[in-house]
């Protein structure tokens, strides 16, 4: 890597390394016909066939939804249904971001494209995929042990600390979800993880795929634990392969395919990159800063959307709108990206649908390999919301009521600052903006305000970490 990489990438990694770390993936739905080795969801009735031929036993001795792993002998297990109220796969539940940050990280890059004004993949899909949720983080301040997270098609994002620095470049992280994928431990600390199992879903192609290799695959050829690094190999090609089972060969023909010399080695985690994926990592192009549209570098710093690669790069085959079709994939801490040269420009590399996948793998019970143990997922939290209530004045006190809590109250100065809660908050604080003399309830029409000043609008609290 050039000069000015290696010092992004060492500075994100002394920043991100601890914690928190394809994109043709097709939403999953009941129905999809079982194929050898594919992860698929079925009609299933407990000792009948599961679909198109392929057997398999159900949990439950009644009809269910089932999601029917079928590499050996076939796995069926009760899909766990999450309401829609709590995820909607493809960004189309409408829920509202679930901190103003995670508002600011996705209108960087992805407002322009949700709003058709630039050509190019989204980096996090079209909207949240679900409301804000509460997950184990054993370091949240205050010893709640939780902290905010939204997932989306592509990632999940997280607030590791709610009262720091907002203009930080990583206030606002994403999960280390690739290495949880394939290592089948999800990590709830810093250094702490709970057994989970691997995930046996296609990291690329439609739903239901039978060709790409799934996460469990990508165990043979990924340093989840520091293993099956590499050499720096700059200046060669990559011809090697891979298939659904993890198996490795090569492909001297591909080397004849533009983009594919390597170009970049990341001495972090000791693997090559090549020039496409490294030219989409560092691309400019028309972003959203402060709600103005402006040029500047997508992913800055360097590599804080995916992470460092944990793979070399390979060649595999994934059906793609039903049709087979070459794909270069490669492995990241927090996405797995994909080459496809066919595809339109602006699209031939994108980003898993690995937020889904998640999602799928930690909460509804998708992706059993075979000889897995049945478990049962712990249900999604959905993070509590209030609306601030009562009179708020400079150097006053507030009163927010949230959901299922005791009622909390803190103080507000003259400007934008942040209210702590007591007793027993499930959050940490709201931002609230005031003028030096206002007198006014949250929510309506306030008076005394200057020209100019914007209005105030209902205060969602930020749950506790």
């Amino acid at each position: 890597m050039s000069k000015s990489w290696m010092t992004a990438a060492s500075t994100f990694g002394a920043a991100t390394m601890v914690f928190g770390a394809a994109a043709l993936a097709q939403t999953p739905s009941p129905g999809t016909t079982v194929t050898p080795n594919a992860s698929v969801t079925a009609q299933t009735t407990a000792q009948t066939t599961a679909s198109a031929g392929t057997t398999g036993t159900a949990v439950s001795g009644t009809p269910s939804t089932g999601t029917v792993t079928t590499q050996g002998t076939p796995v069926v297990v009760p899909t766990i249904p999450v309401a829609s109220s709590v995820y909607v796969a493809g960004g189309t539940g409408n829920f509202p971001f679930a901190h103003p940050a995670f508002l600011r990280t996705y209108d960087r890059t992805d407002r322009l494209v949700l709003q058709g004004t630039v050509k190019r993949t989204f980096f996090w899909g079209p909207g949240p995929n679900t409301p804000g949720l509460l997950e184990q983080y054993n370091e949240a301040p205050g010893g709640t042990r939780q902290r905010l997270v939204q997932y989306f098609d592509k990632s999940r994002m997280e607030i590791n600390n709610p009262a720091g620095n907002q203009s930080d470049a990583f206030f606002v992280t994403n999960g280390l979800l690739t290495v949880e994928l394939i290592s089948g431990q999800i990590q709830v600390g810093d250094k702490d993880f709970v057994n989970y199992r691997p995930a046996c879903i296609p990291m690329s192609g439609d739903f239901g795929d039978n060709l790409a290799p799934t996460y469990f695959a990508f165990q043979k050829v990924s340093s989840t634990n520091n293993n099956n690094t590499s050499n720096s190999r700059i200046g060669e090609k990559v011809t090697q392969t891979i298939d659904r089972n993890g198996v490795t060969g090569n492909d001297p023909s591909k080397a004849n395919i533009p983009g594919i010399d390597i170009t970049g080695f990341f001495s972090e985690t000791k693997h090559n990159v090549p020039r496409v994926f490294l030219d989409f990592l560092s691309q400019t192009g028309p972003i959203v800063n402060n709600g103005r549209t402006e040029n500047g570098r997508l992913i800055d710093p360097l590599v804080f959307v995916t992470g460092f690669p944990i793979s070399e790069p390979y060649w595999t085959r994934a059906t793609i709108q039903g049709k087979a079709t070459d794909v270069l994939i490669q492995a990241y801490q927090r996405r797995a990206l994909t080459y496809v040269p066919t595809n339109p420009a602006g699209f031939q590399v994108e980003m898993a649908n690995i937020g889904q996948h998640y999602f799928d793998w930690r909460y509804r019970n998708a992706g059993f390999c075979a000889g897995q143990p049945v478990t049962t997922p712990t249900a999604p939290v959905p993070a509590p919301t209030g609306t601030v209530s009562g009179t708020i004045t400079p150097g006053g006190t507030v009163t927010a009521q949230v959901s299922g809590t005791p009622r909390v109250t803190g103080t507000v100065s003259p400007v934008a600052t942040s209210i702590t809660t007591t007793p027993n908050p499930t959050f940490t604080s709201v931002s609230i903006t005031t003028t030096p003399n206002p007198t006014f309830t949250a929510g309506s029409t306030p008076t005394g305000l200057p020209t100019g000043v914007p209005q105030p609008i209902p205060v969602t609290p930020t749950p506790g970490q």
